[in-house]
């Protein structure tokens, strides 16, 4: 066995050192977010979504004041109407899942005359618009690396690491639920710290 180790002492380093940087770059992602405790409070953003077949009749606005989540419907009067939705999205990321808040918008357009009203289907939450959550996470945009030249011959070009909760060198990635949503067009909303 020692003379096999000594003749193929660069082989064995060859196929072990790759196995070696696997393990490192694992523990080094996974064991920070199993020693710590997932982001605590949901988080409220707004995102696009591309319906070919309908024009956007109604623009709506969401803000937050006194710790509320407001919104604003307006007539779309522009000719050139788009074809981007805006959905009012939550992400918890305990349960690691994204659900939409639907907006019905005929009961804002009711209860508002001209300014924004609370939101009716947020109404019983309460919402810090603080960049950091209470428990210490942001959310941080995407990063576009590029593949290099080995990435390349092998087809790894661009990728998008999308956005993600961050605390430290932990991260939870917002997952893609609805592929028709356009989740590089994100907009932090706030964070629901009572519901």
């Amino acid at each position: 066995m020692k003379n096999f180790v000594k003749e193929n002492l660069v082989l064995i380093v060859g196929l072990t050192f790759p196995l070696l940087l696997i393990l490192i770059f694992f523990a080094s992602t996974v064991i920070p977010k199993l020693m710590s405790p997932p982001p605590q409070y949901e988080m409220l953003f707004t995102t696009k979504q591309y319906d070919y077949q309908n024009k956007t009749d109604y623009l709506i606005n969401f803000s937050v004041k006194n710790q509320k989540l407001m919104v604003k419907v307006n007539k779309n009067e522009n000719k050139d109407r788009s074809y981007d939705l805006t959905r009012l999205m939550a992400y918890d990321a305990k349960a690691d899942t994204v659900r939409e808040i639907t907006v019905d918008i005929s009961k804002a357009i009711a209860t508002a005359a001209d300014g924004a009203v609370v939101l009716q289907e947020t109404e019983n939450m309460t919402i810090d618009t603080a960049m950091v959550s209470p428990d210490g996470y942001r959310l941080d945009g995407p990063h576009y690396g590029g593949g290099g030249m080995v990435g390349g011959l092998f087809g790894g070009g661009y990728r998008d690491s999308g956005f993600r909760l961050r605390k430290g060198s932990i991260g939870y990635k917002i997952p893609h639920t609805q592929q028709h949503y356009y989740y590089n067009q994100v907009q932090f909303v706030g964070w629901v710290i009572k519901k």
